[in-house]
């Protein structure tokens, strides 16, 4: 063990704690207090987000309300398209009626939409709101094909689908090709759809109708010598018997079912062969009864040119009363 020399200055352990700096305390509580009022805020936010959602909302529908139910939403204004003049009337009165003093985004447009499609002449519609006072509506409208007769007499348009159009009177077709401006040739009467209330059968069967009697005058009406305008009545009853009527002279013609046009023309040309007496080409068609038949060639009344190439001609008994020769009211005579 070394002694120290008295001579050496004695040295002394001193341990130094260093003391915080007053800057950095307040630092400190700057940052605490910035974190408290980050707390204050966000616990307020929690609590006026939603006040301040539910102040806007009500203030939009109260707007909305007051805005709806202006003047300036109320009804002025019916834009009628892809329908007739006489239909885009109708459909205009209906709409005002129906909508009345109701403001505009209170109409209920699908309510008014069946209304429309609820008319006879409409096949369907699509109707739209144009802000601020108006009503857009675009229409399908059902086009008269078939000129049927009831069994009241009464003459009413069909549509290709069966729905009934309207009256004979009440429907006004355009006017020819030839004709842009006059009256629309009449078509051949049919006969022998369901009455009163049908049933889905029902409705079937005349849908069926309709596509014999399109093909018929699609038949007729083509070549060079088209025949539909010598048509008067086309009996339908029975789709698998089909029986037509001549305009001149009042002869009835029963066809079948099929090839409609050639047995047509065949019964055509047995009838010209009586009126001009002409034996042979009467004995081609199988006629029976030739001569009786000459003689009587202003009485014929059937002709039956559905079985084969035999040709069925009958004359109207003696004293029966004459085929009655159904017109059409307004319907131009038929050309000899």
């Amino acid at each position: 063990m070394g002694i120290a020399s008295k001579d050496e200055p004695k040295v002394r352990n001193q341990v130094v704690t260093p003391r915080s700096s007053r800057r950095l305390d307040r630092t400190r509580s700057r940052r605490r207090n910035t974190i408290d009022l980050h707390k204050l805020f966000s616990a307020a936010a929690t609590f006026v987000r939603p006040a301040a959602g539910l102040g806007l909302l009500v203030l939009v529908i109260v707007g909305y309300n007051a805005l709806a139910g202006s003047e300036l939403f109320r009804l002025n204004r019916v834009n009628i398209s892809d329908a007739g003049s006489a239909l885009q009337a109708d459909i205009e009165q209906l709409i005002r009626r129906a909508v009345g003093e109701t403001k505009l985004m209170e109409v209920d447009l699908s309510a008014l939409r069946g209304k429309i499609e609820a008319m006879p002449r409409v096949r369907s519609a699509t109707v739209a709101r144009v802000l601020p006072d108006g009503i857009f509506v675009r229409v399908v409208e059902r086009q008269p094909v078939v000129l049927v007769r009831r069994e009241a007499e009464a003459l009413v348009w069909l549509d290709e689908d069966a729905v009934e159009v309207g009256e004979f009177s009440e429907v006004k077709l355009p006017g020819s090709s030839s004709n842009p401006g006059g009256a629309s040739e009449i078509p051949p009467i049919a006969k022998g759809f369901a009455e009163g209330n049908r049933s889905q059968g029902a409705v079937a069967e005349d849908r069926e109708r309709i596509a014999i009697y399109r093909r018929i005058e699609k038949e007729f009406s083509e070549g060079p010598n088209p025949l539909w305008q010598l048509i008067d009545q086309i009996d339908l009853t029975f789709t698998r018997s089909v029986n037509m009527r001549l305009a001149h002279p009042s002869v009835l013609i029963h066809l079948g079912s099929t090839d409609f046009r050639k047995r047509f023309e065949r019964a055509l040309q047995v009838l010209q062969a009586v009126k001009q007496q002409d034996s042979e080409s009467l004995s081609r068609f199988r006629v029976q009864d030739i001569d009786r038949l000459i003689q009587n060639a202003d009485n014929i009344s059937f002709v039956d040119a559905a079985s084969g190439d035999r040709i069925v001609v009958n004359i109207a008994s003696p004293g029966a009363k004459a085929v009655r020769q159904e017109t059409t009211p307004n319907k131009p005579p038929k050309k000899k």
